[in-house]
């Protein structure tokens, strides 16, 4: 196969990838998730519902596939973050504090997150090789910060990247306000002694 024709299909394969996750997380907004039958995606997806069943089996497969390319853009994120140029402590403690509302058992986390989250953990999504991912990616943030001198350098970089994804999963009831302010306490660089 021409390697333009493979290019075009991967491709559309991507981009009906795309819309049928698209479709769903659109349909369980607008109607819950129990009422989002396969049919109602093929046609929110512009797509034959023979073509639906070539790429997913059932509504769960689907959210476990969404739970998948949203944790590539929490960690795209991550990973854009630290090749910031100006990146800064706050930038890192703003961040972590809006991770919070996309986490299922934040206070303002959406229905679609936490459900899909829930099946992915069911169907045995690999999450310890998702967490060492997210942590390498949180370290190297870290560090970045360190060269940079915004935080603290008496600790391993890893151990403060288990804290900021800990923070990430702070319960509900703590306030934003007063997370950030942690973070900030705990990983900012020292003053030097005088």
């Amino acid at each position: 196969m021409p390697r333009l024709w493979a290019d075009t299909m991967d491709t559309h394969r991507r981009q009906v990838n795309d819309a049928i996750l698209d479709a769903t997380a659109e349909l369980i907004a607008e109607h819950g998730p129990l009422s989002v039958a396969m049919s109602a995606i093929a046609e929110r997806a512009g797509i034959g519902r023979a073509t639906l069943y070539k790429y997913f089996p059932d509504v769960e497969s689907i959210l476990v596939a969404w739970h998948a390319r949203d944790f590539a853009g929490h960690l795209a994120r991550v990973e854009a973050l630290s090749e910031a140029p100006d990146l800064s402590l706050d930038d890192v403690v703003t961040f972590v504090t809006a991770q919070r509302r996309h986490h299922p058992h934040g206070k303002g986390s959406d229905l679609l997150g936490t459900l899909a989250h829930t099946l992915a953990d069911a169907h045995g999504a690999p999450g310890p090789a998702i967490e060492r991912e997210i942590v390498t990616a949180l370290a190297q943030l870290v560090r970045r910060l360190v060269e940079l001198k915004q935080v603290r350098n008496d600790h391993d970089p890893e151990v403060l990247a288990r804290w900021l994804l800990h923070a990430a999963h702070a319960p509900a009831d703590l306030d934003d306000v007063a997370v950030a302010q942690l973070l900030v306490d705990s990983l900012a660089a020292k003053p030097p002694s005088r």
